[in-house]
């Protein structure tokens, strides 16, 4: 008798191979997180460098004051200021001034050299307490006159007053600063003592 062959398994029928796994989502956005992460902060650093530079630098904004002691002048930025004079205007008849304040005027005299000025419009400083006061001569009701400028004139080489009219409250007695801001005067500006 002859033995039969031992049964051979039947083979089984190939099996698929498994999909490849997709790379996850990290390793498909490699690229542009790694351009996230460095253009965030740098972007973030531009736009803060802009407003900086807005504001402080290229003389964007006057922030050192030049002293100039009552009835001193000062030569800076092409010119020769002072001495600031003025007072209160007490007869403000015709004048659409407020009641409960007063009238101050102040009179810058400048004397430009031969490229001429240009500068912003004085402010009155109050000395205890900081508090500003901006010009205020269309507001009143005076005429713009000009022969006496509230800014300076750039194409003005002779000397000249730029008057300022302020109106403030009643119970301000100063004394007061005058700042101007020349604009040749880089982040600089002139700060004169005045007691009206």
């Amino acid at each position: 008798m002859t033995i039969p062959p031992p049964p051979v398994p039947p083979t089984p029928p190939p099996t698929p191979e498994a999909p490849a796994r997709p790379p996850s989502w990290w390793r498909r956005n490699r690229l542009a997180l790694v351009a996230l992460a460095i253009l965030v902060p740098a972007t973030a650093f531009a736009v803060g460098w802009q407003e900086w530079r807005q504001y402080f630098a290229f003389d964007g904004r006057p922030v050192t004051p030049i002293a100039v002691e009552e009835g001193d002048s000062k030569d800076t930025a092409g010119a020769s200021w002072g001495p600031v004079r003025g007072g209160e205007i007490t007869d403000v008849a015709g004048l659409d001034v407020p009641p409960d304040t007063r009238l101050i005027a102040v009179a810058v005299p400048a004397d430009p050299d031969t490229d001429g000025l240009i500068c912003d419009t004085p402010v009155l400083v109050e000395q205890k307490t900081g508090r500003e006061w901006r010009p205020v001569r269309s507001e009143i009701g005076l005429e713009s006159d000009p022969t006496e400028p509230e800014r300076c004139m750039p194409d003005q080489t002779s000397p000249y007053e730029l008057v300022v009219p302020f109106v403030v409250p009643d119970d301000v007695e100063g004394p007061f600063w005058v700042d101007v801001w020349p604009q040749r005067a880089g982040g600089s500006f002139l700060r004169f003592s005045f007691e009206p």
